[in-house]
């Protein structure tokens, strides 16, 4: 309950400052495309994407995953087509707890279920034949989205648009 001798925008400013929220509404357009997402049975969600024209593969959409991720098996389709550049290693917390190092790649493009490219995105490699991933450094970059359930669909914007990737390696 507010004090009472507090305007409501100011009360909403302060409480708000120690949380990551704002004052105002965000200025952003909804998001324009919409991508039928496939209901697998247990609780997850997938969408249809195809990586540099080379490999047709299901993406489990995982916000909690902080990169896209492919599995070897994808890796190597690439490679033979010369659309994978190793770029780094990183020291990666895997779902189970456990640490591990994670080769990072570069790929020309991802297209997700037909309607939405993506230029120039670093995957993670996953060792064996694990399902690929749909993380949140490739859904920043569609943002705003939106995950639906019913209807299940994820909502993306920024669709085919390249961004730039400044010296230091940040996208922009």
């Amino acid at each position: 309950m507010r004090p009472k001798h507090t305007s409501p925008a100011r009360w909403f400013r302060a409480l708000c400052l120690g949380l990551a929220c704002a004052a105002e509404p965000l200025a952003a357009d909804p998001p324009d495309t919409h991508i039928p997402l496939i209901d697998k049975g247990v609780a997850t969600y997938y969408v249809r994407g195809t990586i540099a024209d080379v490999d047709h593969v299901d993406l489990l959409v995982d916000t909690g995953a902080g990169y896209s991720a492919i599995n070897e098996r994808t890796l190597r389709k690439l490679e033979r087509a010369g659309v994978a550049k190793h770029v780094r290693d990183i020291e990666a917390r895997l779902a189970n707890g456990n640490h591990t190092v994670v080769p990072i790649y570069r790929i020309s493009k991802l297209n997700i279920g037909g309607d939405c490219e993506v230029h120039d995105i670093e995957v993670a490699v996953l060792p064996g034949n694990t399902r690929c991933i749909l993380g949140l450094d490739t859904l920043k970059r569609l943002a705003p989205f939106m995950v639906s359930v019913d209807p299940p669909r994820l909502s993306v914007s920024n669709c085919g648009k390249t961004l730039t990737r400044t010296a230091s390696g940040a996208v922009r």
